[in-house]
């Protein structure tokens, strides 16, 4: 059982690119389109403060490890840091302007790297900021970048579908993986250190256990590109993934998962889920989307069936999807709406998922039979 816990939507909204809880996971920050941060209350989840940060889009926001520190990123290739009271303590600008998609410690909180449209992966003293090593090898821009939890390698994921592991001393590409077909979106190392999480525009999420450099298993849940990941911080085997269309998945791989979803969330946004994490107690889950909200889902822990009905083949009934279709001859125009606002507008008012076929001059419509009813 999933439910939403709440929602949220600041006034003159922009879509929510990245979001962060703060250390202990009293408050949330979340970083939009206009480089503004938005700080939301973590308990009753109402509105706090918003700032200027940046001048450019927010691409990134990542916590030191001993939460001291946050730094930020943006889409004009400059990176900040920030007290833990968000004051801000430094900026400059490097990837020669290009966005800045990555950001992660090392485990000692000494060094960091970023991750750039640049292709590259750069390597930083944290206290002097200076830059000591530029990795390069990727053929074209670099999405994702995540340290190891406790050792000295840094993971790559770029858009020419490779993932790389550095060795951040001298600089050297240790291995590579070839599993996806396009780019890769997403990187995240779990805090076991073995298993390496890669999600991917072609649909797909792979884990990979380090130790062995094998793939443990290849995850087909979403219909649309994985654009966002997040290990749950006390549950080793259990993370989420969010997709271009909005939906939520639920894993479990363990000894006890499958490489079926735990759970599915198809319609939590009504469009792509651009950042998502876990409240450090692990009982929350906040998503950040384009749709310009950002939500915070609960779920009951793996095992425990607090809150589930015992009439689950009804529930399942109930929660079939469904696809159907309506001709709508010369109306398509009227239908889709400005900039695709009556659309947005339908689906969230229904609850399913609606599609435009221009060509055939129908639309596709995808939900339960209560949601298409209505």
């Amino acid at each position: 059982l999933t439910y939403m816990a709440h929602v949220t939507r600041a006034k003159n909204s922009q879509p929510v690119m990245s979001l962060s809880w703060t250390p202990g996971g009293r408050r949330l920050l979340t970083g939009n389109q206009e480089g503004e941060f938005t700080l939301w209350d973590g308990i009753n989840f109402s509105f706090e403060l918003i700032m200027s940060a940046h001048d450019n889009s927010f691409r990134c926001m990542a916590w030191s490890h001993n939460n001291n520190y946050l730094l930020t990123s943006d889409a004009g290739g400059n990176i900040k840091y920030w007290s833990p009271s968000i004051a801000p303590v430094q900026s400059f600008d490097t990837h020669n302007g290009q966005p800045i998609h990555g950001l992660t410690f090392s485990p000692a909180d000494t060094k960091f790297a970023s991750c750039g449209d640049d292709a590259t992966v750069r390597l930083w003293d944290w206290a002097s900021r200076t830059e000591e090593r530029v990795l390069e090898g990727h053929g074209w821009d670099v999405k994702a970048v995540a340290w190891h939890p406790r050792s000295s390698v840094i993971c790559s994921g770029s858009k020419d579908n490779l993932v790389k592991l550095w060795d951040p001393r001298s600089g050297s590409n240790l291995s590579t993986l070839y599993g996806h077909k396009n780019t890769v979106t997403k990187v995240a190392w779990n805090d076991n250190g073995n298993w390496l999480l890669t999600a991917s525009r072609d649909q797909l999420i792979k884990v990979y256990d380090i130790r062995a450099m094998r793939e443990l298993c290849s995850l087909k849940g979403h219909h649309k590109e994985v654009t966002s990941i997040a290990w749950h911080p006390l549950y080793e085997s259990v993370f989420a993934s969010g997709g271009m269309d909005g939906t939520l998945l639920y894993w479990n791989i363990g000894p006890k998962g499958s490489e079926e979803p735990a759970a599915r969330i198809p319609y939590a946004h009504d469009m792509a889920i651009w950042d998502m994490k876990w409240h450090p107690a692990g009982h929350i889950l906040a998503t950040g989307s384009n749709d310009r909200q950002t939500k915070f889902w609960s779920r009951n822990r793996p095992g425990s069936t607090a809150g589930l009905e015992n009439d689950a083949e009804a529930d399942e009934e109930a929660s079939e999807v469904l696809h159907d279709e309506m001709e709508l001859g010369n109306h398509v125009g009227i239908v889709i709406g400005r900039r695709g606002a009556t659309i947005i507008a339908m689906q969230r008012g229904t609850g399913t998922k609606m599609h435009v076929d221009q060509v055939r001059r129908v639309l596709q419509i995808e939900g339960t039979a209560k949601q298409i009813a209505a």
